[in-house]
């Protein structure tokens, strides 16, 4: 057992950005090796003050009481309460992963055990592509106690974990010692009652208990929960000018309500957001802008259906979306990474490009008259190795839109010049971008007339901006937050 309350998390080294480095043509895999931290950044990181957290609109209400159903787990060591806990959390979102496995992870130790710094990015490397992410929680009160775990439990069907001080649990009256950390799992709640129902995964003492919230409450580690949130930027895109006010909007998945929203530039706030999807998208994924490619003058929006992998075209409008046409029939759940590209092979139409899981090509789809074209390679073995992909204007000077992507071994962000139907030698922008998410191109949002980029920092859901430069991007600056869930 081990404290599991929270300790400070290191910001990534993303600030100003030019182009440095090189690398081999059209591979994603084979790439010089990575520069000291900040190397390759120019100007100061940005010290802006954090914008006030966003007010959003509340998710559907719980229900009185909620049980998810949960197979328990015992920890096969003594310090492998956070792994065993963060297992059976885990298991809620259908994913399955040892106790054994999280802990080589997160590091555990065999005599100190595991801190919330070290599991929380690997919760996250979990959760975050499903659209959800864990934060850490204040609940030492009844109330926020059970607002928390009926969020989670009634609302996201998801078990979240919390750190306690395991003598003062009921069922360990006999323990000795003060202060001794330990980690839990959260399945369930009575709220006429005032209980909540828990795993402990002890191996001597643990199983299923139910607990009263206050008791729960006055237990638990200064923000000892990882609370599991549905992100509200699942899926966000750019679709140019839906408005009519001159700058580029944004669209966006509710992962707790399922619901499309609107995000108007320049800011993106929430306050001002306008639901264009009443609910189902959490059913699609990759969605991403593609340009007008149903040459009514409005941006387009792409996504893909998970349940028979067709693709689909939504038609853009003045604040909402047309009827959908199909533009890609099964398999599309094969490929990874869809982004728009603007026009990489000289027809005067937007692009598409797209990784395909099974090998780690690269594909290049040409846009046409609402559909796409037979694809091209661009890119051989290794893009499963790269994320965050992300069509660009031009920022290396050669006429062509280019594309960003970061390599997940290490965080580091390339730049691959676009060329005839192709991509050319990548280089490097800067490193430090592990933590962010949701990677767009804006139009320009800051007023200097060149086009900007947009990311959320996974850590703290606060969204940030680079503005453009004509051969990269400036030190970024605080948006909006709230991007990492809803207020409750």
């Amino acid at each position: 057992m081990k404290s599991f309350g929270r300790r400070m998390l290191p910001i990534g080294s993303v600030a100003a950005l030019i182009l440095t480095g090189g690398g081999l043509t059209g591979t994603a895999d084979a790439a010089p090796a990575p520069p000291k931290p900040g190397a390759n950044l120019v100007g100061p990181s940005a010290k802006t003050a954090m914008a006030p957290r966003v007010s959003v609109a509340a998710p559907a209400a719980a229900p009185a009481s909620a049980k998810l159903s949960l197979k328990g787990q015992r920890q096969k060591t003594n310090m492998n309460c956070v792994p065993t806990s963060s297992s059976m959390s885990l298991s809620t979102f259908g994913v399955n992963v040892s106790q054994d496995t999280l802990a080589k992870q997160m590091g555990t130790s065999a005599t100190k055990g595991t801190t919330g710094a070290q599991a929380r990015p690997v919760l996250n490397s979990y959760a975050e592509p499903l659209g959800y992410s864990y934060g850490y929680a204040d609940v030492s009160t009844a109330s926020s106690m059970m607002t928390e775990v009926s969020y989670d439990v009634g609302v996201l069907k998801r078990a979240p974990t919390l750190g306690v001080w395991a003598e003062k649990l009921p069922w360990n009256s006999k323990m000795t010692g003060t202060k001794v950390g330990h980690a839990i799992v959260l399945y369930g709640y009575d709220r006429s009652a005032g209980t909540i129902t828990v795993y402990d995964p002890s191996s001597i003492t643990g199983g299923t208990h139910t607990i009263a919230a206050s008791a729960l409450a006055a237990d638990s580690q200064p923000n000892g929960m990882f609370l599991v949130t549905g992100r509200t930027d699942v899926g966000l895109s750019t679709l140019g000018d839906q408005t009519g006010d001159g700058t580029a909007d944004a669209v966006a998945v509710d992962q707790a309500t399922g619901k499309l929203w609107l995000y108007p530039g320049p800011t993106f706030a929430a306050t001002s957001r306008k639901a264009i999807g009443l609910s189902g998208w959490t059913g699609m994924a990759e969605l991403t802008g593609i340009g007008d490619l149903t040459g009514d003058g409005r941006s387009d929006l792409i996504a893909a259906q998970k349940s028979d992998g067709t693709l689909w075209l939504y038609p853009g409008g003045d604040s909402r979306l047309g009827t959908r046409i199909k533009i890609g029939n099964g398999g599309w759940t094969g490929m990874a990474e869809l982004t728009g590209i603007g026009d990489l092979t000289g027809d005067g139409r937007s692009d598409l490009i797209a990784a395909q899981k099974s090998d780690g090509t690269l594909w290049l789809y040409p846009g046409g008259d609402s559909r796409l074209g037979t694809r091209i390679k661009i890119g051989n073995s290794g893009w499963t190795g790269m994320e965050k992909l992300v069509g660009v204007t031009d920022i290396t000077g050669d006429g062509k839109p280019d594309l960003l992507a970061v390599r997940k071994s290490d965080g580091i962000l390339r730049v691959y010049p676009g060329g005839k139907s192709s991509l050319a030698t990548p280089k490097q922008l800067g490193s430090g971008w592990g933590d962010i998410r949701s990677l767009t191109l804006t139009g320009d949002i800051t007023g200097d007339g060149v086009n900007d980029l947009i990311g959320v920092q996974g850590s703290t859901g606060v969204m940030y901006v680079y503005a453009g430069r004509a051969t990269g991007y400036a030190a970024r600056q605080a948006l909006t937050s709230g991007w990492n869930g809803s207020a409750r």
